[in-house]
Parts: structure tokens; C-alpha cells; sequence
């Protein structure tokens, strides 16, 4: 097994700080979590707010998807808040679990139906009754998780050819279709046999 992934983050015109992260973090023998946190605004305190989510990702990477949303929201209480996508791949068994929180979107191409949903809400002010969404994968699908600098339309692009390394298939979707008024990130991963 082996995970290959690509990302692009891109702060707004005329900004020089992201509010937007990503994180990729393997854990234990064959699991891995993907995450896109939104602060919400802009700059730096929008920033900050995302910051500490992918902290809480990162310093706990074994705890189940839930506990880290939960996590993330008690961390981030004395910030503007942010949105999530949070996507854990145990690659061994193929099995992928998504939580979100507010506007992060989320594509994955394959030949199975797995159309991941996120909940209204903002961590640090409003956390929703949480849904986790567990599938099974085929390897070499694609997971596509990005933020609301993104139009969603890319996914509607014939011409994008979804079977390319990631990293040039995350850096094509911010181009073509990464809002200028807005942080953008795209977080592209796919797993191989």
C-alpha cells in the first residue's frame, strides 16, 4: 500500500497569511487523516483559528474522528472559529471515515457511490450533532477535500483528468478554479496498491 497526495493553499489577493491549513498526518501501521480547516475571515487571527485545529490533528493522531472534532472545538473556543473536513483512509482495509464541519467540500472519484456529507456549524462556537460517514474504497480512488475559495464547479470539468499525480491535479483545480477573493486549498489524495 501507498498513499500519494498533493496540496496547494493560497492565501487572498492581497493577503500574505492563509486562513485556510491542511493536514496530512499517516498514523499507526496503514491509516492516514486529511483535513481542511477554514478560520473563519481572513489573515491572521483567521489563521490562528485554523492552526489550532491541525494542532489538536496532529498532537493526537490515534483518537477516532470524533474526539478530534471534539477536540478542536473546545481548542478552539477563544478564536474566530473555523470550519473542517476530516477524512481518515485506513489503507489496509480500505476503508475511508469523513466528519465536516460546515462548508469544506469533498469529491471522490471512483466507481463506488461515496458522496461524503458535512454539517452546519463553526468549531469554537457552534458544533452540530456530529456525523461520521464510513466507506469502502477501491484503490487508486481519488479523494478531493477542499475549502470555499474553491468553486465546487471543477468537479463538472471534463477536460480535468482526475487520474493525475495529485500534486498537479490539486495545483490545475486551484488554477482553474481558485476564487482570487478568498483563501483556496485543495488536498488531493489517492491510494495504490
Amino acid at each position: 500500500m501507498s498513499a500519494s497526495w498533493g496540496a496547494v493553499c493560497r492565501p487572498k489577493e492581497g493577503q500574505s497569511v492563509s486562513g485556510d491549513i491542511f493536514v496530512v498526518e499517516p498514523f499507526g501501521p496503514s491509516s492516514l487523516h486529511v483535513a481542511v480547516i477554514d478560520g473563519l475571515g481572513g489573515g491572521h487571527e483567521a489563521a490562528r483559528a485554523a492552526d489550532g485545529a491541525a494542532m489538536v490533528i496532529r498532537n493526537r493522531p490515534t483518537s477516532d474522528v470524533l474526539d478530534l472534532i471534539r477536540q478542536s472545538h473546545t481548542a478552539l473556543h477563544n478564536t474566530r472559529g473555523a470550519v473542517i473536513g476530516l477524512l481518515t483512509l485506513e489503507t489496509r482495509q480500505r476503508v475511508a471515515t469523513y466528519v465536516g464541519v460546515g462548508n469544506i467540500g469533498v469529491q471522490v472519484y471512483s466507481s463506488q457511490s461515496i458522496k461524503p456529507i458535512s454539517k452546519n456549524g463553526i468549531l469554537g462556537y457552534r458544533l452540530p450533532q456530529l456525523l461520521k460517514l464510513t466507506y469502502t474504497y477501491n484503490f487508486g480512488d481519488t479523494f478531493v477535500l477542499y475549502s470555499d475559495g474553491i468553486s465546487s464547479r471543477f468537479s463538472l470539468d471534463p477536460q480535468i483528468n482526475y487520474a493525475q499525480p495529485p500534486q498537479a491535479l490539486a495545483e490545475l483545480i486551484l488554477d482553474r478554479y481558485g476564487k482570487m477573493n478568498d483563501d483556496a486549498t485543495v488536498v488531493v489524495v489517492r491510494v495504490n496498491e
